[in-house]
């Protein structure tokens, strides 16, 4: 390390503030917040693909009863649903391959890949999934690209940021 301010988002990543304030957290790692959001996204992948299953042997038995007007809208609608439970499932690839190439290392500046505390709970800067529900206290995976996370992008801990009628002291970043 060659800053002070990246020496400074090492203590706090650890858990530690400068004012020696306790971050509160079940282990307190990016790369464990990664593992619960990795989990939470492949159990997502796996309800869809179970609802793409569902839905391709309804259409093959769909196939086999009558023909009709009814018949066809029904299809149509199946296909249209299959379709886009396709496009879910593919986002989700491309989170999950997203998720991998975060970055773990300390920051004191916020970018993607960045952890802020906040009164409200932690965000961190990685995929839009929202909250995480096995972290110990409130963990909210935002993307970098929403409007959360545009306006805390380049801010650092100190700042605030108000939002929907709502202040967010950025009181730590990691």
């Amino acid at each position: 390390m060659e800053r002070p301010g990246e020496f400074a988002a090492l203590i706090a990543c650890k858990g530690l503030s400068l004012g020696n304030h306790l971050w509160h957290l079940m282990e307190a790692t990016k790369t464990h917040w990664i593992k619960l959001i990795d989990r939470q996204l492949r159990m997502r992948l796996d309800e869809l693909r179970d609802e793409q299953s569902q839905l391709e042997e309804s259409k093959g038995s769909a196939t086999k009863s009558s023909a009709g007007d009814k018949h066809e809208t029904g299809r149509a609608m199946m296909e249209q649903e299959l379709t886009h439970i396709q496009g879910q499932i593919e986002s989700v690839r491309k989170q999950l391959i997203e998720l991998g190439q975060m970055p773990t290392s300390p920051m004191a500046v916020i970018a993607w890949g960045a952890a802020v505390r906040t009164r409200q709970g932690i965000y961190f800067l990685s995929v839009p999934l929202g909250r995480i529900k096995e972290a110990e206290e409130p963990l909210f995976a935002i993307s970098a690209a929403s409007p959360l996370g545009q306006l805390m992008l380049g801010m650092t801990a100190g700042d605030s940021v108000n939002f929907r009628g709502h202040a967010f002291a950025l009181l730590e970043v990691c």
